[in-house]
């Protein structure tokens, strides 16, 4: 109990340092330097994600077309993922726009979208940066020209996100609204003035095409994805900058608070403990910024270690862990003064907390079996288990694994085992995004999966289902006859393997609708 009580007083005491330092330096305004008119002009690719977002995404495509930044230097490609709405209908005939229109396959997701994106335009030349965005979001007209101002000195930059309300906001609005200007004020603002990584942002994101090249596909399924993503781009040396410049609008009913999760946080923690090393401090320190404690931790650590330290003669001195405290929140007060959140918005961001607490009572997994007991029909739910048994390659050789496949109301998820290796895919998903979310993990380190939907002899079939299980070997076999039809699944294999882009098949998924409509 000691050591651990010794532990716990050291690590917040580091925190507590970090924090007075960073509300030191973000109270300190930073001199903003004047825009160079002779900043470079570089050549963007404009990629909007929309998946059912008539109500917004024409706005912004208007906005993006009327830029301040020479038109000849940017295009815009929109992504229309699966919409069941009339989005397709808003830009027919609009030669100014490249669509994609994903159709008659279930939703692929932002992060497949901007990755068959990124691999279609990964042989042009001239393109100097992508700039992500999602249709909720506004810009304003001078939007582009500050991405280019600050991709001068950055490879990667995100912005700034403002919630916009046009009726009056109800409590909660107000607890998100208070707690985004805190956070984007004075945290953001902190760590971009210590040239410090901040989490990436799939919503709004620039991110210079040499750096996507070496990072390879992008990955924006989720929040923790995205922290993946920033931790290997600090990896190899692209920092994750922040500007306050480069805003956004969305409405509340749009806005997430965008917070990984502690287990998740933890996690990546571990497993990149052991890669830091004294030449990348930006690395390293974002690492370690990963176990910071949110602020109900905080207080119950100082309580448990001012407690010990008051009842019991120790080292601790409990005088000093009180002055560390009073320390702390003088600097929390002071940190509220370059987050520019007015007097009568402090109510709702010490009203924080209390949200927190209910949000993560409310996704504790004990109360979301619960939840799921009491309201999910199983009526129509159906799970099948069976075992694939597979082999991945790492160049030189074959080994032998076992590919788990749960399937549950047409969704299925994948258990992949390799001796004492264990990897699973976080969700229900469709079979072939299963697969490829298992393939991409693999492919990571430097391994592929021997599989026919990995395989680039495979071709789709295009079913109407919702697995899309089935396909066609186009191998050329010495005993097959001309014109005929050789079927197969995505999880078979065999010796005439060979590997093909996970990426492609998706592509080809799409190609093929189009093709048959």
């Amino acid at each position: 109990m000691k050591l651990i009580i010794y532990l716990l007083y050291i690590y917040l005491t580091i925190y507590t340092l970090y924090y007075i330092v960073m509300a030191a330096v973000a109270v300190k305004r930073k001199k903003e330097k004047p825009q160079d008119s002779e900043d470079r002009l570089n050549n963007f690719c404009v990629v909007v994600y929309s998946h059912n977002d008539e109500k917004t995404v024409e706005n912004l495509i208007k906005q993006l077309k009327h830029q301040t930044y020479p038109s000849s230097h940017y295009t815009i490609q929109l992504i229309l993922d699966n919409c069941s709405d009339k989005s397709e209908f808003l830009f027919q005939g609009d030669i100014d726009v490249n669509i994609m229109n994903i159709k008659n396959v279930d939703t692929i997701g932002k992060d497949q979208a901007f990755s068959i994106i990124t691999e279609k335009y990964s042989a042009i030349q001239d393109l100097d940066a992508y700039v992500f965005l999602d249709a909720k979001y506004y810009v304003g007209g001078d939007f582009l020209e500050k991405i280019n101002h600050n991709l001068q000195k950055e490879d990667v930059v995100t912005g700034a996100t403002t919630l916009i309300c046009s009726d009056k906001p109800s409590l909660l609005e107000n607890i998100k609204y208070s707690y985004n200007l805190y956070v984007t004020n004075f945290l953001f603002k902190a760590r971009n003035i210590f040239n410090l990584s901040n989490l990436v942002n799939a919503n709004i994101l620039a991110i210079k095409k040499k750096a996507i090249d070496e990072i390879g596909t992008t990955d924006f399924r989720t929040t923790t994805d995205e922290l993946k993503y920033t931790l290997k781009l600090s990896k190899a040396g692209y920092k994750t900058g922040f500007s306050n410049d480069v805003k956004v609008y969305t409405t509340f009913d749009n806005y997430d608070d965008r917070i990984p999760s502690l287990s998740a946080r933890v996690h990546l923690f571990c497993e990149n403990l052991f890669k830091i090393g004294a030449s990348n401090l930006n690395f390293t320190e974002l690492v370690f910024s990963l176990i910071y404690p949110n602020c109900l931790t905080l207080a119950l650590g100082y309580y448990l270690v001012f407690d010990y330290a008051f009842h019991v003669k120790s080292l601790l001195n409990y005088y000093v862990v009180g002055t560390e405290i009073a320390l702390f929140i003088i600097a929390f007060c002071v940190s509220l003064f370059p987050s520019k959140i007015h007097s009568k918005e402090h109510f709702y961001l010490f009203c924080y907390p209390i949200y927190s607490i209910c949000k993560v009572t409310y996704n504790f997994p004990p109360f979301r079996w619960i939840r799921n007991c009491l309201f999910k029909d199983k009526s129509d739910t159906k799970i099948e288990k069976f075992d694939v048994q597979a082999y991945v390659y790492d160049g030189q050789r074959y080994y032998p694994c076992k590919l788990e496949i749960v399937s549950e109301s047409k969704f299925t998820k994948i258990i992949f085992h390799n001796k004492n290796k264990k990897y699973k895919t976080k969700n229900h998903l469709r079979a072939v995004d299963a697969i490829q979310e298992i393939a991409q993990k693999l492919d990571a380190y430097g391994y592929s999966l021997r599989l026919c939907q990995c395989c680039k002899y495979f071709e789709p079939n295009i079913d109407g289902s919702v697995n899309q299980i089935k396909g066609f070997c186009k191998y050329p076999f010495s005993d097959r006859t001309p014109g005929d039809i050789l079927s197969t699944l995505i999880w078979n294999a065999c010796d005439a393997y060979e590997k093909s882009n996970v990426v492609s098949f998706i592509d080809a998924i799409a190609s093929k609708q189009d093709e048959e409509k």
